[in-house]
């Protein structure tokens, strides 16, 4: 059970009455899934839809790794004589699943015409099985398989195997309360640009990240942005990892196109010295990423003559190639929709988190890394009445395993989780709208909470822009839009003697930051122990605060803020299921939190004393 499930679910029991939602599971349209659910508290139920080319029996699952072993599937089949046949079940690995002792779904239809079998059943969100998944609001692996046969004498067995073709992973958000608005319900003078780069030979290195500037559109008065949709040349799903679309400002349009500096390596000499002045996010994409609406009642502004409109749009690609691959052509981007039937609120972007100071030691279980939007900066740059969020896209890169953002009170009385995602996949990055828009008034905190897990990389990783490198960062969707671009804080790695790292290696404190790293990676045999001892060091060393304006990359003045874990600890947890109060990670503190336990019942010894 996560820890703060409860407290997302009751965040979400308003009425939602989704239409259905759907994914295609398996290429060609061979197995689809659809779903539908009216609220999203955890009695409530949801209704699920497979269908598949089978005339044997179908499976689903929720796993939480999209493996088999660990997943809650649901097994159905239509025998000779036309009786449906609903099965609940578990896996304990890769062989025949077990029957549940508690069988918690309920057959609504099941009908097989011309080769393919579909069934609907229903189950509620939480069924208190321990031999159930719960629907949550984080990423759900759904696992699917189907065999040719019914199963003998109606019993699955190993003769039922789904063989090596008939079986796959795909990451869903089933609890989607945002409105998936159809186009033909938006205002009839729709128009588009596209932001797409043209035949570009993407170079033979592991990460690129290309940046190219666009003309906006010419308009005499204000417009606004209704929707945002990837266009990814067919074949380059895996090439384009992300796409950020940037605004820009004293851009000097002549300058551009008589230096013929319109497109090349972001941050190089290939890119006009003005290029700083593109940093004001209208808009991320990520990989797994699909069509986006603002909310009925907003859109980012574009057009009219004043000083609001930007002067350019420059479209930020990055390229994931790990295989060194020359033969990469690509012409993805961006299709933008407008209208000048102008909506209620002008909607922007800000990015909270941080890539700056981030360090994980190699073999990651759990590891934490923080970033603070603080109070400091809110104050700063939020109206007095303040702005409301209503959107958020987390992103991590390949050691992501969590991303969650939590909301502190201007006085640090009250708290609570906006997002959260506790099964992070970095190949399904898709832009959500809060089911709850927030209030956020000046003053206010907002943290970012990373967890990286990776048994396999035994080495330490660093912030930077390579998917082999991390970020932590949460790009949210507001009203009314303000003059800030980012918002955030870092650590480095700056010695003290009350430091765990000087009392644990004996660092000399007169020493840089790189020659400080430079010590860490010549700890021979890294241990469980030694990532205790960064992890504590990152929780009980001070933080930069950082806070971008958008016109011409001004900073408003940066503080030091002392961060520990005690200035913002996790929110509470609402107790109001009694199924979960007995579940075995109910109450569990955080990874952090666990380090400082740790410490504090005597283990003080292991930490500082090992050597």
């Amino acid at each position: 059970m996560e820890t703060a499930l409860l407290f997302i679910l009751l965040l979400l029991c308003n009425f939602v009455n989704t239409e259905d939602l759907s994914a295609s599971l398996a290429a060609g349209g061979k197995f689809n899934v659809s779903w539908s659910f009216s609220e999203t508290t955890p009695d409530s139920e949801i209704v699920f839809t497979i269908s598949a080319h089978t005339e044997g029996w179908v499976g689903l699952g929720f796993s939480p790794n999209g493996a088999m072993t660990g997943a809650d599937l649901i097994v159905a089949w239509i025998d000779s004589e036309g009786t449906s046949h609903l099965m609940d079940m578990h896996a304990t690995g890769n062989w025949l699943p077990l029957v549940d002792s508690s069988q918690d779904v309920s057959l609504v239809s099941a009908l097989e015409v011309n080769g393919v079998t579909s069934v609907t059943f229903k189950r509620k969100i939480n069924t208190c099985d321990d031999e159930d998944a719960v629907i949550m609001t984080s990423t759900t692996r759904l696992i699917y398989a189907f065999g040719d046969t019914d199963p003998t004498n109606n019993v699955l067995s190993p003769l039922n195997y789904h063989g090596a073709t008939n079986r796959g992973v795909k990451s869903v958000y089933l609890l989607d309360t945002a409105s998936k608005i159809p186009d033909e319900s938006l205002p009839d003078d729709l128009q588009y640009f596209d932001l797409n780069v043209t035949d570009y030979h993407v170079p033979a290195a592991d990460t690129t990240y290309h940046c190219s500037f666009h003309d906006p559109p010419q308009l005499d008065t204000k417009h606004h942005i209704l929707s945002i949709e990837p266009l990814i040349t067919k074949g380059n799903e895996a090439l384009v990892h992300h796409m950020v679309f940037y605004a820009c400002w004293g851009v000097d349009k002549e300058h551009l196109r008589n230096n013929n500096k319109t497109e090349g390596i972001c941050a190089t000499p290939e890119m006009p010295e003005f290029e700083s002045s593109c940093f004001n996010v209208e808009y991320a994409w990520a990989i797994g990423g699909s069509k986006f609406y603002w909310p009925a009642h907003t859109g980012v502004p574009i057009g009219g003559n004043d000083s609001s409109s930007p002067d350019y749009y420059m479209l930020q690609m990055h390229y994931d190639n790990p295989q060194l691959l020359d033969t990469w052509v690509d012409s993805s981007g961006l299709r933008v929709t407008y209208t000048s039937n102008l909506r209620e609120k002008d909607a922007g972007t800000i990015q909270v988190g941080t890539v700056d100071g981030l360090i994980v030691p190699p073999k990651p279980e759990n590891f934490e890394y923080i970033s603070i939007c603080h109070t400091s900066c809110t104050e700063q740059w939020m109206p007095d009445d303040g702005v409301t969020v209503f959107g958020y896209l987390l992103h991590a890169h390949l050691l992501g395993a969590k991303i969650k953002l939590d909301w502190y009170s201007k006085d640090g009385c009250q708290s609570e989780v906006l997002a959260e995602d506790n099964f992070y996949d970095f190949n399904y990055q898709e832009n959500r709208l809060l089911p709850v828009p927030k209030k956020l008034l000046p003053g206010e905190t907002l943290k970012v909470t990373c967890t990286y897990t990776d048994s396999s990389r035994d080495r330490f990783t660093y912030g930077g822009e390579p998917s082999t490198d991390e970020m932590c960062l949460v790009f949210l969707n507001y009203y009314p839009k303000q003059q800030i671009s980012t918002c955030g804080s870092y650590t480095s790695i700056n010695i003290n003697q009350t430091d765990p790292l000087y009392q644990r290696w004996g660092f000399n404190t007169s020493s840089n930051v790189e020659d400080n790293i430079e010590l860490l990676e010549e700890v021979a045999n890294w241990s469980k122990e030694d990532t205790l001892v960064l992890q504590r060091s990152y929780y009980e060393t001070d933080h930069y605060s950082f806070c971008t304006k958008v016109s011409f990359h001004i900073n408003y003045p940066n503080v030091l803020v002392p961060i520990s874990p005690q200035s913002y600890p996790d929110p509470p947890v609402s107790q109001g299921n009694s199924c979960l109060q007995d579940a075995p990670n109910n109450g569990a503190k955080s990874t952090a939190s666990s380090y400082l336990v740790y410490s504090v019942v005597g283990l003080f010894s292991l930490v500082y004393n090992l050597s």
